[in-house]
């Protein structure tokens, strides 16, 4: 009798935890469909998240220097966000409002040239085989691109718009939505999760100023250099540089596009001359400036970062590249803290370094 009943408990366990794995893989397969579907609003929550961290870190720096309580380090930080806009804009505004058009509408023409050219070259003719035209082989599909890109134009601009107010919502009162997101993990596992979510902030943190650093050096190096060598619209080309820099390793390859077509435009030479200067300035930012400037911030290795941007240009086509890094770093700072230093007990130092207080 006492057999039977214990193998009735056995077999009552046995099919409750059955039950519940069936649940929770249930449920799991919900949310990564649910998730599929709406990927590209997670983004841009994500993206109001940044937006929200970078805001919040200038708050911080206010408040390291100044008595200031929250508030009023807030909005000081959003008054001299304005105005360092404002006195850029006031700077580099009117050339760049000039150039950016132009850029725009010569870049086809360079392009075809390129094309052009590179069909001239010993055995490219041959290969071509019965291609009556280059752009059709490669040249109809990048342009029909891009002009695809340049039509959602209002679209990028009503998410940008809306990805601000979001993250201005969020960096008025974080503390607020921290507090509603731990109420749904166990009252055992609340302070470790604020610590956790405190190692993910301070990692996007450091990774965002990494990512300034190298957007400034690359912009501003990239632009004085194409004006010594005379290649034309050099302010755009420098800003379009500097703004590709947000993503790491692909991004300079891409910006240096632009650039190179533009120089190809003038004669072959000069753009060989523009090819070197990008190389230069990444060599003297990858080695030398963030070295020096930017010790202690944030950089994930290069294979491991491309292997993500791949994977989120799979996913999400272009917000998916330019996103992908900055989610990876809070992956990488997920796994260091719950799962290496949690589960397996290794002491290892999180990425970003030590714990906000």
């Amino acid at each position: 009798m006492q057999d039977i009943e214990r193998n009735e408990s056995a077999l009552s366990r046995f099919t409750r935890r059955t039950l519940i794995v069936i649940g929770l893989v249930s449920l799991v397969g919900i949310l990564l469909f649910f998730a599929s579907q709406l990927i590209d609003v997670l983004l841009l929550v994500f993206a109001s998240m940044l937006v929200a961290v970078a805001i919040d870190g200038a708050v911080r720096l206010c408040q390291r220097y100044l008595p200031l309580s929250r508030p009023w380090a807030l909005a000081l930080s959003l008054l001299l966000i304005c105005l360092i806009l404002a006195g850029l804009w006031m700077l580099i505004g009117p050339p760049l409002a000039e150039q950016l058009p132009q850029l725009f509408a010569d870049l086809p023409e360079a392009f075809q040239q390129f094309l052009g050219n590179f069909r001239e070259l010993p055995g490219i003719e041959a290969a071509l085989g019965e291609v009556e035209e280059p752009a059709q082989l490669i040249g109809a599909p990048v342009i029909d691109y891009f002009t695809d890109l340049f039509a959602t134009t209002f679209g990028a601009i009503a998410s940008f718009f809306l990805i601000l107010l979001i993250g201005f919502y969020l960096v008025l009162s974080p503390a607020k939505y921290i507090a509603n997101m731990l109420l749904l993990c166990p009252p055992a596992k609340r302070d470790r999760l604020a610590q956790v979510l405190c190692m993910q902030g301070r990692a996007l943190r450091l990774w965002l100023l990494s990512r300034l650093v190298s957007m400034i050096f690359v912009g501003v190096s990239v632009a004085l250099g194409l004006v010594l060598l005379g290649v034309p619209m050099a302010g755009a080309l420098g800003l379009i540089a500097g703004l590709f820099t947000f993503i790491p390793y692909l991004g300079p390859i891409i910006g240096a596009i632009p650039t190179i077509l533009i120089a190809f435009l003038e004669s072959p030479q000069l753009a060989l001359y523009a090819l070197v200067l990008y190389l230069v300035v990444e060599t003297l930012e990858s080695n030398l400036v963030m070295p020096l400037a930017a010790k202690g911030l944030v950089r994930l290795p290069p294979a491991y970062t491309v292997i993500v941007q791949l994977a989120g240009a799979a996913v999400a086509g272009v917000a998916g590249v330019i996103l992908s890094t900055p989610l990876a770093v809070v992956a990488v700072v997920t796994l260091q803290a719950l799962y290496i230093n949690d589960v397996l007990g290794d002491d290892i130092e999180v990425l970003g370094g030590r714990q906000d207080s």
